[in-house]
């Protein structure tokens, strides 16, 4: 590992700064992976992967698209969330900085799967169904369904959106 220092400061805007001692710092938004970046980076938290080139039966593996990785490689290693080792076609690591991006980002997921639980309490106070109301809250909690369809399933027994 290089001598890379990480600050993380999160701030109104969210932003990750990071600076390597030599070069001036640069400035990452936390929060605003997509949903590709964020997959790759959840399965770097848990093991390095060899270079997509080398061994795309392991991202086939994890249901990641080796040619979306290919395309989205140099933004994170641009950015420092995620480092190369032994050469071009070594292994991909996560990097402390995506490490921090990766939790900032699942932490205002969790934040606003609370805010919703939160939100359906109101509808659950209107005088739900305990049954439906139940299934919707816990499928609401794990983030299976959003707040609209949640409120739609107590209302009418329907998500709104698949009609299940």
């Amino acid at each position: 590992m290089d001598s890379r220092v990480v600050l993380a400061a999160f701030t109104v805007g969210t932003v990750v700064a990071h600076g390597t001692g030599h070069t001036g710092g640069m400035l990452v938004p936390s929060g605003q992976l997509s949903p590709l970046q964020q997959h790759l980076l959840q399965e770097l938290d848990l093991c390095d992967l060899p270079a997509p080139e080398r061994a795309p039966e392991s991202y086939l593996a994890r249901d990641l698209d080796t040619d979306e990785i290919r395309d989205a490689l140099p933004t994170l290693l641009w950015a420092g969330l995620v480092e190369r080792c032994d050469g071009d076609l070594g292994s991909l690591a996560l990097t402390p900085l995506g490490a921090a991006t990766l939790r900032a980002a699942e932490c205002d997921e969790l934040a606003t799967r609370l805010s919703a639980v939160a939100s359906f309490a109101d509808t659950v106070a209107m005088g739900a169904a305990p049954r439906p109301a139940g299934l919707a809250l816990r499928r609401l909690a794990d983030g299976t369904w959003t707040l609209e369809q949640a409120k739609s399933y107590v209302r009418t027994g329907e998500t709104g959106a698949d009609r299940s």
